[in-house]
Parts: structure tokens; C-alpha cells; sequence
């Protein structure tokens, strides 16, 4: 009984391994042209600051491209103690993303802004909030991330000093678009 089950486990072990398949993989068998080489892709932005030392500089643009800059990249308001983006947003990041394709040279710093309302920490957290969703907004249109940088200014730079009122808060509650320079 011994030797029928060392013969049956040597059958076994031959039919495993000599009856299994080698597989060859079909990409040996496409043919290569030694020849055919991609072409080299240009460095877009082999000439941008990628350090932690980098200073932003805004840009002087000529006058033709400043007002293209200006009827382009508008103004973003939001809601007060919120990072949303509302409708006329959204309208207003299509326009942007379709001139930043365009112009797909041009690199922007998106400042966050609150009304005077709340502490400066607070602040602070709220502006990075609201330039990071039009960044991302931005980013989700096609917008590469080299191409936006983002800060927070907090309450610290209002656009309407002394507000009593919401007739100026909401003025101040904003994300706006600064040209780098290279």
C-alpha cells in the first residue's frame, strides 16, 4: 500500500509539473520599430521656482494681456463663515479656466480674503479654505497644480475698511487672482 501511494503521489507531482502551460506574454509580440521614437516634449515649466524659497512676484503684464487678465480672472465673492462656491462662481472659474487654457503660460497666485468680523487665526483658515476650492475648482477644469499657487491673507488686507454693515462685508469675503511673474 506503501509503494501504489509513493507511485500515485510521484505520478502527481509529474503531471503537475510538466502539464502546466508556460504562459508567454503577447507583448513579446509586437514588433518594434527601432527607428520610431516619441517626440521630445517641451519643459513648459523647466524656468519655474519649485523651492520652498520661492517669492512671489506679481507680474507686469502688457497692456493688451493686462486687460485680457483683468476681464478674465474676476473677483471671487463668498457667503459669509463659508468656502462655497455659489453659482456666479462657478461662472465666473469657467471664464478663468477657458483663458488659463489659453493662456497656458501664465501662473496665478489666488489670495484668500474675509471680512473684519472674527479673529485673525480664524481668518486666516477661512481665506486658505476659500483660495483653496477655486484652486481646486480650477484643478478639476484641467488646470495644472504647477500652474496655481494659493495664500491666505485673512482680515488682514480688506478691500472696504470700517464695515458696520453687509453692504461692505460681503466686498471683503473674496478670492482674487494675482499674475506670478516667471
Amino acid at each position: 500500500m506503501l509503494k501504489n501511494s509513493l507511485l500515485m503521489l510521484s505520478i502527481f507531482t509529474a503531471v503537475l509539473v510538466c502539464g502546466c502551460r508556460k504562459q508567454v506574454s503577447t507583448l513579446m509580440d509586437v514588433p518594434r520599430d527601432p527607428v520610431q521614437k516619441a517626440a521630445p516634449q517641451p519643459d513648459l515649466f523647466k524656468e519655474v521656482d519649485t523651492t520652498d524659497e520661492v517669492s512671489f512676484v506679481e507680474a507686469d503684464l502688457a497692456s493688451e494681456l493686462a486687460s485680457k487678465v483683468k476681464e478674465n480672472l474676476n473677483t471671487i465673492h463668498f457667503e459669509f463663515n463659508s468656502f462655497s462656491l455659489n453659482e456666479e462662481a462657478v461662472q465666473k472659474l469657467l471664464i478663468a479656466a477657458k483663458f488659463l487654457n489659453e493662456y497656458n503660460g501664465i501662473r496665478v497666485l489666488i489670495q484668500g480674503h474675509c471680512d473684519e468680523r472674527g479673529s485673525s487665526e480664524y481668518n486666516m483658515g477661512l481665506g486658505e479654505r476659500r483660495a483653496r476650492a477655486v484652486r481646486d475648482y480650477l484643478l478639476n477644469l484641467g488646470i495644472m497644480p504647477i500652474r496655481i499657487e494659493v495664500t491666505s491673507l485673512g482680515k488682514e488686507m480688506p478691500l472696504v475698511t470700517g464695515c458696520t454693515d453687509e453692504s461692505c462685508h460681503w466686498q471683503n469675503r473674496r478670492a482674487e487672482f494675482k499674475v506670478l511673474a516667471k
